[in-house]
């Protein structure tokens, strides 16, 4: 069987991207990681700390100027997205950026792309900068050539 056609009939729900040249680039705090961003209740639920809530507060509103200026458009719902990012950290503490992702790539569903189920993260590089801790976030769609690769990639 072709590899085209064995990639094509073993699909996830994948649309094609409509505005497959657009990017969209964001600047955002370094988000809580997993091990800050909950606290436990007294019925023993998990609750988001203030910190948690505050940043989600901030970063959409960052995420949604970012949108306006740029003239993100929106793609259709089962589009497949890479979310590149470097994080710029305010301290040379070690520290697991993966554990930054959650939060970060949460804040974004509903307004760059419908699910985060359909984000690819990609941490490209962590450094260092004490005057401005940020993560910088370049997002861009998955086309089937780049899909292609990354499949061929791991054989």
């Amino acid at each position: 069987m072709a590899k085209s056609k064995v990639i094509d009939e073993n699909d996830l729900f994948r649309d094609k991207p409509q505005y497959s040249n657009k990017k969209l680039k964001i600047s955002l705090p370094v988000p809580p990681s997993v091990n800050h961003m909950y606290y436990n209740t007294r019925n023993g639920g998990k609750r988001l700390t203030p910190t948690a809530e505050n940043y989600i507060r901030v970063s959409r509103a960052l995420i949604n100027e970012a949108i306006e200026v740029q003239r993100w458009l929106r793609q259709k719902d089962s589009t497949w997205f890479y979310c590149d990012l470097v994080f710029y950290f305010g301290d040379r503490r070690i520290r697991d950026a993966s554990n930054c992702l959650k939060l970060l790539l949460d804040v974004m569903q509903g307004i760059v792309y419908k699910n985060d189920y359909y984000c690819l993260p990609r941490i490209q590089s962590v450094e260092y900068d004490k005057e401005n801790p940020r993560v910088e976030v370049c997002i861009t769609t998955q086309s089937k050539n780049d899909r292609i690769k990354a499949i061929n990639m791991q054989k």
